[in-house]
């Protein structure tokens, strides 16, 4: 079963995007053709008395329709919900009758954009967390750079992140929730032999093994290279990766051996020097895909029918 968030049982389809809903039935018919019965439901669903998800939707197969089930009990959990402490919580519960993938304790772990800058300090801007605006006035004298970059601790997709001029940062900020401020990575300069262009590079693991690689650049006047924030994408192939991300891959793929299976994204920027750094660390890579990227869609896919087979064969 893939776990998401919050959702109106009374919808007709669980998608209003047909791309979305393209990708998850292509998806889904996959897994079935593979001996793998896959359902859809929302946290909420559960029942915390009787241990069963009562709604979930299941997509029939290639030319039919998403159809409405109630009562289900899934062998394998494969969580893509947000990072929200109300969620955690919700999913420790459901977490003492069902595996999930990933492990709750590694999806708390890397989800933190702070702790997450802590373990991997040699790799990562140093970050100070922040709760108010007066406490990011507070520690402005200790960032170097012109520019300050404001986002909260938990959150992905780009969504409110800041990228403020510091002299203005006390009254421009806008401080609501748990956040870190961090020095501006400039990286006007692109990733060698890939962009000389503002980017991100996203590269997805699964355990050890980077599975596909992209870039992604900001639309013109953005600093967010973000879909959602109307970044561009483009594919990155494997052997065009730059030498210098080796070392962070493994330090990384290091620090998490204890959690197996893990799936996962290191978004990367480099500097005007050209130096790699982690942006930060995503538990839910997307199982979406634009046409163009199908082939690695495919093999992603591919990649995590066997992650599910072996999670049940345990």
């Amino acid at each position: 079963m893939i776990l998401f968030g919050k959702s109106d049982w009374k919808r007709a389809k669980p998608f209003s995007n047909k791309d979305y809903r393209y990708s998850y039935e292509y998806f889904y018919d996959l897994c079935k053709k593979n001996g793998i019965q896959m359902y859809r439901a929302s946290y909420e669903w559960y029942d915390y008395e009787k241990h069963i998800f009562k709604y979930a939707w299941i997509f029939e197969g290639e030319g039919a329709n998403w159809k409405k089930v109630k009562n289900i009990k899934p062998d394998l959990i494969y969580d893509k919900t947000k990072a929200r402490l109300e969620i955690y919580c919700k999913k420790e519960l459901i977490g003492k009758n069902y595996l999930f993938i990933n492990a709750l304790s590694f999806t708390r772990i890397i989800d933190d954009k702070f702790v997450t800058g802590l373990i991997f300090d040699k790799w990562s801007k140093k970050s100070w967390l922040i709760s108010n605006s007066s406490e990011l006035k507070n520690i402005l004298p200790k960032i170097k750079s012109d520019k300050i970059v404001v986002k909260p601790v938990s959150e992905s997709g780009g969504k409110n992140v800041q990228i403020l001029q510091k002299k203005n940062a006390p009254t421009k900020a806008v401080v609501d929730e748990p956040s870190i401020a961090q020095e501006f990575i400039d990286s006007s300069k692109g990733v060698p032999g890939i962009s000389h262009k503002m980017h991100d590079l996203r590269i997805v693991m699964i355990n050890d093994e980077i599975i596909y690689s992209y870039i992604r650049e900001p639309k013109e006047g953005s600093y967010l290279a973000n879909l959602a924030q109307g970044g561009s994408l483009k594919i990155v192939q494997k052997e065009k990766l730059p030498k210098s991300i080796m070392p962070i891959i493994k330090d990384v793929g290091s620090a998490f051996e204890s959690f197996r299976p893990r799936i996962y994204s290191i978004d990367l920027m480099f500097d005007e020097k050209q130096r790699p750094w982690i942006v930060e660390l995503n538990s839910m890579p997307g199982l979406f895909f634009t046409p163009e990227e199908k082939p690695y869609m495919i093999e992603m896919y591919k990649e995590l029918l066997k992650v599910f087979k072996q999670s049940m064969s345990l």
